[in-house]
């Protein structure tokens, strides 16, 4: 596994290659941590390339949807100010992506997937989103 973190134009940009345990994400993300208290940094773009596709949770420091289960280290890692975007090389990593950013958003994380990085940077870029990322799911649970 090989990562490199580096903030550009007020983003954190953070890949990862190689990516093959759940301990490789977990270093990953704890580097990307400390890197984001470094620089004052809470925007975030993820790349994970040449890496196998996750849909574990737990790989992505995230808890599963069991009632009384403890959340995942991710909350230890996140505040509400920060906003993290993901990329994968692959339509695979993409669909882990996508499945990562529904349970994260759940868990109350400002995570969405991307294909392409200059819409993810977009997204980062802009504004702080007049609807946070737990709005999505609250509009869900009202339309029950």
């Amino acid at each position: 596994m090989k990562y490199r973190i580096e903030p550009r134009g007020g983003i954190l940009h953070a890949e990862l290659q190689g990516r093959e345990t759940a301990e490789d994400m977990r270093d990953f993300l704890h580097a990307v941590k400390a890197a984001c208290r470094q620089h004052a940094c809470p925007r975030i773009l993820l790349s994970i390339r040449a890496s196998r596709p996750v849909f574990k949770l737990e790989d992505y420091g995230l808890a599963g949807e069991t009632q009384g289960e403890a959340r995942g280290y991710v909350s230890d890692l996140v505040s509400p100010a920060c906003r993290i975007a993901l990329i994968g090389d692959t339509s695979e990593l993409h669909f882990a992506h996508e499945y990562i950013e529904v349970v994260a958003r759940q868990q109350q994380v400002n995570v969405k997937s991307f294909r392409e990085p200059s819409s993810a940077v977009q997204w980062l870029q802009a504004p702080q989103d007049a609807e946070p990322a737990s709005a999505g799911v609250a509009a869900a649970r009202r339309g029950r």
